[in-house]
């Protein structure tokens, strides 16, 4: 397949690119708008049209991750039976479009013609066929099948697909191996999420014939994109070329104007610190914007975390497992280590471990009547969940107590630091206080009281939509 194609972001062309036969893009003809340029084809954190070349490879990046890798179980066997060529092909049939965002091709000479209303699948219907097959095996295709479905460009090599239930649109994902833990993790990352206060996508696990499946609804919607760590970051180096800088990250997030990233993206790192989470790699952490003004959400609630909980170790094994050998993503290989590296202490004063409490006898209760782990198993998973969360919060207070923020906060009383903050910015919240403070709402509103009556501050404006004054 070969010719001229034009990529869209909803109805709002932005180029036209040349592909030969051999389907790589070889030349970008035409640049209609930059403004809607996918950050993966960024320069330097920048949209611009002067390195043409290095938008190509970008391009070509972008696509492969819209496509089905041939390792996913039955693929091969799937396409043969569609008689379709390529991972490539299937994902073109379908316009190379995601439920993930609103990005898209069609044939140039198409262009006019096709309209984002008629055919993505965030509004419409969509064949299911395609993503059965993948997920269970069933009854062959063939060239004849409606092979039109988002499942064409949902890449991983999790067997997955999509499905739309009462106008809405979930992801089902199954497990591998003999215990199927994958889906088990996703639903206990959810729940500590939902103690710790981290924003997350919510899994439930269904049962089908003995196999266990997660399905989650979709994050984001016709008017939201997801945007890959991996696209914010790709311009800056990799540290010894395989870990990712936290500290550049995070200017290329404050270069964007992405809201409350540092801390964000700590709160996943603590949470794939207690689950032992070793697949936090650059595109199941991400960030989201506003499809059409393309303001910054900021970071992705947790999704993704299938890999962790010592999957396909037995309880022997899982023993043997200390923090210093548990590898990690994305910005050191082990956890101990990625643990220390980070500014985990900012963290101090926002989690609180005490959400925690009868997190264990959850865990007991859910892992129960799941006949696939074994009752060793089963002991072992929640002895070493509640180690983890220990060694978390431990390592988190020494962190903590060896930092300047410590000597800090103990220097200041709570009404100067409040102060400070409302003078930097008189909107912020008790929220955001507490969250950038590292203390207690309770500990914010006693300060506001103490300020208020000695007439340092004065609020103007209702509870909801006012603001301080500093006088």
């Amino acid at each position: 397949m070969q010719g001229l194609f034009a990529l869209y972001k909803k109805n709002i062309p932005i180029l036209i690119f040349e592909e030969n036969a051999d389907e790589y893009i070889v030349s970008i003809k035409k640049f209609f708008n930059l403004r809607h340029l996918p950050v993966h084809l960024f320069t330097n954190g920048v949209a611009s049209d002067e390195n043409e070349y290095g938008i190509c490879q970008k391009l070509e990046d972008f696509f492969n991750n819209r496509m089905i890798p041939y390792s996913r179980r039955d693929f091969k066997q799937m396409l043969s039976e569609l008689e379709i060529e390529s991972n490539e092909e299937l994902a073109k049939k379908s316009y190379y479009l995601s439920l993930s965002d609103q990005y898209w091709i069609c044939n140039a000479d198409d262009m006019g013609k096709i309209w984002w209303e008629d055919i993505n699948f965030f509004t419409n219907e969509y064949d299911e066929a395609i993503g059965l097959r993948l997920m269970t095996g069933s009854k062959a295709l063939n060239k004849h099948s409606n092979s039109i479905s988002p499942d064409n460009t949902t890449n991983g090599e999790l067997p997955k697909r999509w499905v739309r239930k009462n106008g809405k649109n979930y992801l089902e994902k199954a497990g591998t191996g003999t215990e199927q833990q994958e889906p088990l993790n996703e639903v206990l990352a959810s729940e500590l999420c939902r103690r710790l206060g981290i924003r997350f996508v919510p899994y439930e696990l269904e049962i089908r014939d003995e196999n266990y499946l997660c399905v989650c609804p979709d994050m984001v919607d016709e008017n939201t994109e997801l945007v890959p760590m991996d696209s914010v970051y790709q311009d800056i180096k990799l540290t010894d070329g395989v870990k990712y800088d936290f500290q550049k990250l995070i200017e290329r997030c404050e270069f964007f104007g992405i809201p409350n990233a540092e801390i964000d993206i700590l709160k996943i790192i603590l949470l794939d610190f207690i689950i032992a989470n070793e697949d936090r790699h650059s595109y199941n952490l991400a960030f989201l914007r506003e499809a059409e003004t393309l303001k910054w959400i900021g970071v992705a609630p947790v999704y993704d975390s299938g890999k962790s909980m010592f999957l396909n170790k037995i309880d022997f094994e899982m023993e043997c497992l200390s923090s210093f050998r548990i590898e990690s993503k994305p910005f050191e290989e082990k956890q101990y280590y990625q643990f220390q590296a980070l500014p985990m202490e900012k963290l101090h004063g926002v989690i609180d471990f005490s959400a925690l409490q009868g997190i264990q006898d959850w865990y007991k209760d859910f892992l129960a009547p799941l006949r696939r782990l074994s009752e060793d198993k089963k002991i072992a998973l929640v002895k070493k969940l509640d180690q983890r969360m220990k060694e978390a919060q431990e390592l988190l207070e020494e962190k903590y107590k060896n930092s300047p923020l410590s000597a800090q906060k103990q220097a200041e009383k709570p009404e100067a630091l409040v102060l400070r903050q409302l003078t930097e910015n008189p909107r912020r919240t008790k929220e955001e206080l507490s969250e950038n403070l590292g203390v207690s709402r309770a500990t914010v509103t006693r300060a506001l009281q103490s300020l208020v009556k000695a007439g340092r501050i004065t609020r103007v404006g209702s509870n909801k939509t006012g603001h301080w004054q500093v006088n």
